[in-house]
């Protein structure tokens, strides 16, 4: 699936953990995501994730260990905030235990850390619909993989996989 890729999108790891973000606008509002957004001109992805985990988290991203995991894509037209087609998506793991503060307001929404297991059921309603079907095979390793959502209705149908 060919298609402009404007966005980033990165999972912080840490102790059984993900740090997720419950989105004030869209898209996606009122549904919990990682952290990411628009890349910028004359960014890279990798400055991209980076640049947004500091300003949405106040955590400075390792470079370490920090590389790209896996293609989201969707078909044109999904994205109601534009011609978007896809992201670029990040796993990166904490050497030491998450800052533990209670769940906190940012201007995009409210940051929890939240447990994986959480985040990856497919039954879980409050999370972004195709981040359970994808985010398990983001933390699996094995390389990176394309993950191409279909929707038909604005709902999703179903995920295939691909290496890339």
């Amino acid at each position: 699936m060919e298609g402009w890729i404007p966005y980033t999108i990165c999972f912080v790891r840490c102790e059984g953990s993900v740090l997720m973000l419950l989105r004030n606008r869209p898209p996606n509002a009122g549904l919990w995501n990682g952290l990411g957004g628009k890349i910028l001109p004359g960014e890279t992805p990798l400055d991209c994730v980076r640049r947004e985990a500091l300003e949405e988290a106040d955590i400075d991203l390792p470079t370490d260990g920090l590389s790209v995991a896996g293609i989201v894509r969707w078909t044109a037209g999904v994205d109601p905030t534009g011609p978007s087609t896809g992201m670029y998506a990040f796993v990166v793991e904490l050497s030491e235990g998450p800052p533990r503060r209670a769940e906190r307001e940012i201007p995009e929404g409210l940051l929890a850390w939240k447990p994986l297991g959480w985040a990856c059921d497919t039954a879980n309603e409050a999370v972004v619909s195709n981040v359970p079907r994808f985010l398990p095979g983001l933390l699996g390793g094995g390389g990176p993989k394309e993950y191409v959502c279909e929707y038909a209705g604005g709902d999703l149908v179903g995920v295939s996989v691909s290496r890339l």
